[in-house]
């Protein structure tokens, strides 16, 4: 680029990070382009807007971009699977009633990839929304002292734009997220967090899953519903349960810092006159981020109470499933989806980097089967308060835990007497 073109190439970003009008004619000759000036104004227009306060995050581009992809291969529903899944869906309500005390009495929403992520979305920002709000800050807060001398003048009074364009880039990594994980799930519960009020299923995926084994097809639908419907009744049952890891999200966002030493090395690879550098430095800093201890400690209570969702699930379902033939390899089948593509396991590790140990989810199961001896009431109850919830070492120990529920005259004893009508 000539002398004369990189002056007048500063002076347009100028112009633009002070809010200024910028002449799409002006960029087009300096680009040597016949450019469209009208496509080239929207686009400075759009430039311009990540510049001013707003939202922290531009969840209408999330939308778009999840929508696009879940809309790629999207096929018409199956009307022959959606009616058998409707039937296996109440068997399942029958079975379950059984095996627990939770209960839902909505009806079972049949889903298309688009409509799952429709319906994921809401909760999607409401995890995120905390994470790239403190992520943005951090960004503008920290970025702008550690730009090249002959790069501040421009960019240091572009604080807005900084954070702006930050939570743009997680807008972006989130919507491509959601609409990937739309071909992967086969529920509206299988996040281990129910994305809607009511039980769902996405047919197109339960379609291909089911293509490729040998197991009976009647059979996996109801276990599949079994589950779905278990993980919906936990949630409707007890409405904290969300609010409780909404705020464990929170916790962890609140300590989440930009690393300094990460920004230093790529803000040194940022070149005045390779615009793309800018870019690369916004990519890379977004997962530029150190775990203070608060953070190690709300990322673990954030797991043990997915464990001891998970685990409660497999539990209650595979109880209340105990009459399928194929029990055992209907279980195999779901464990292998996890291991491969879980979505629970995928969207807590985009969102915080989390990953959730198949282990403890085996341990919680086991301890939920062991309190299960004692009564179905006496482990549902354990759902009653957050307080209530056995520890990790009560989950890896059941034993500790069992010793708690017989202690005479605790606090728990006496609240479960009074669940019971005693």
């Amino acid at each position: 680029m000539s002398e004369d073109n990189r002056d007048e190439l500063e002076e347009l970003i100028r112009k633009m990070l002070a809010g200024g009008q910028i002449d799409p004619d002006s960029m087009s000759k300096l680009a040597g382009l016949a450019a469209n000036p009208a496509l080239l104004q929207n686009l400075f227009s759009q430039a311009r807007s990540l510049m001013e306060p707003g939202e922290s995050v531009n969840w209408s581009l999330a939308r778009e971009q999840a929508l696009t992809i879940a809309r790629k291969d999207q096929k018409p529903i199956n009307q022959n699977l959606e009616a058998e899944a409707k039937k296996a869906f109440e068997i399942a309500q029958l079975w379950l009633a059984e095996a627990t005390s939770f209960s839902s009495s909505a009806q079972v929403k049949i889903l298309s990839r688009e409509v799952w992520v429709q319906d994921a979305l809401p909760l999607f920002e409401k995890l995120g929304n905390p994470l790239a709000t403190k992520m943005s800050k951090a960004l503008g807060e920290n970025l702008g002292g550690l730009l090249p001398e002959e790069m501040q003048s421009v960019l240091i009074p572009a604080t807005n734009f900084i954070q702006n364009a930050g939570a743009t880039i997680f807008a972006t990594q989130l919507g491509v997220a959601v609409g990937q994980l739309s071909s992967k799930a086969l529920s509206a519960g299988e996040i281990g967090i129910p994305i809607i009020e009511r039980p769902g299923l996405v047919i197109q995926n339960i379609e291909s899953f089911l293509a490729e084994l040998e197991t009976p097809k009647s059979e996996i639908l109801i276990y599949l519903a079994v589950r779905e419907l278990a993980i919906s009744s936990l949630f409707h049952s007890n409405r904290w349960l969300l609010d409780q890891i909404t705020t464990q999200v929170i916790e962890f966002a609140a300590g989440l810092k930009v690393e300094l030493t990460g920004l230093q090395e790529m803000v040194q690879q940022l070149d005045p006159n390779d615009p793309d550098s800018m870019n690369r430095v916004m990519e890379a800093s977004a997962s530029f981020s150190t775990r203070s201890e608060e953070q190690e400690a709300a990322l673990g209570r954030i797991e043990i109470l997915m464990a001891l969702i998970d685990g409660f699930v497999d539990a209650v379902s595979e109880q209340a499933a105990k009459r399928l033939p194929n029990m055992a390899s209907l279980i195999e089948l779901i464990n292998r989806k996890r291991a491969t593509d879980g979505p629970a396991e995928k969207t807590f590790l985009i969102l915080l980097g989390l990953e959730l140990k198949p282990r403890l989810r085996r341990e919680a199961k086991q301890m939920w089967e062991k309190v299960g001896e004692l009564g179905q009431n006496v482990r549902d109850s354990l759902w009653s308060h957050p307080d209530q919830l056995p520890s990790k070492e009560e989950i890896q120990d059941p034993s500790l835990l069992m010793t708690r529920l017989a202690k005479p005259g605790d606090d728990f004893d006496a609240g479960l007497r009074k669940l019971l009508g005693e």
